[in-house]
């Protein structure tokens, strides 16, 4: 994988984080030891694979954000939002959609679609 060590470990800490998990939590969700976690999240250690994969999923992250970080968005409300909108189904993104629109609209920004 083409990816910064620390980029993993940087992303890694910021979703634990947000979901208020300690690192002994996130550990034993993710079968690994806690010192295997730690030396993850202080850029010690790069991910296997499959580590990797389960990493992305529990936290509903996009590998784009790890793989590609000179594409990845890197504001932590943007990335926020974006989790948020994955666990969506199709009419709870219409609602948000039309709900950004008129937001959008009543500051005088202009309709892009």
């Amino acid at each position: 994988m083409a990816y910064p060590p620390n980029q993993f470990g940087y992303v890694l800490k910021n979703a634990r984080l947000d979901q208020k998990l300690t690192q002994a939590e996130l550990a034993e969700i993710l079968g690994i030891s806690l010192s295997h976690l730690k030396d993850l999240e202080r850029f010690r250690s790069n991910p296997s694979y499959q580590l990797f994969e389960k990493t992305i999923c529990y936290f509903n992250l996009s590998a784009d954000t790890v793989i590609y970080p000179d594409r990845a968005v890197t504001d932590d409300t943007y990335q926020k939002i974006n989790r948020l909108l994955r666990l969506c189904d199709e009419k709870q993104l219409q609602v948000v959609l039309a709900t950004v629109e008129a937001l959008l609209a009543s500051c005088g920004k202009p309709d892009i679609s």
